[in-house]
């Protein structure tokens, strides 16, 4: 018998199909999603109650928020400057005088 390994895009959608099997109870069919692999591939398809398919909508919309600010607080690039001890506890040292440590 061929074994057959998922890649981790298929996993992933995998993943994806049965999180959204998990959202709305049997019978509530507002939407129907299928999904499908960027060759076609056929994943799964799912309906989804109205109030889910809100829910759904809001938390894409605030993931994409969440990425947008993560990527907008990347730290900047440092200079090739080797970090030291003593480099680390001044940093400690500032965090816990801010913190009103002693």
């Amino acid at each position: 018998m061929e074994s057959f390994e998922n890649t981790p895009e298929e996993m992933a959608a995998l993943e994806l199909y049965h999180q959204l099997c998990n959202l709305s109870p049997e019978g509530e069919r507002a939407i129907h999603i299928t999904l499908r692999m960027p060759n076609c591939r056929y994943v799964g398809d799912v309906w989804l109650g109205l109030e889910d398919m809100k829910r759904l909508a809001d938390s894409c919309m605030g993931l994409g928020l969440v990425r947008e600010t993560a990527e907008a607080a990347a730290p900047l690039p440092v200079d090739d400057k080797t970090v030291t001890e003593k480099d680390v506890t001044d940093v400690i040292a500032g965090f816990e005088n801010l913190l009103g440590g002693e």
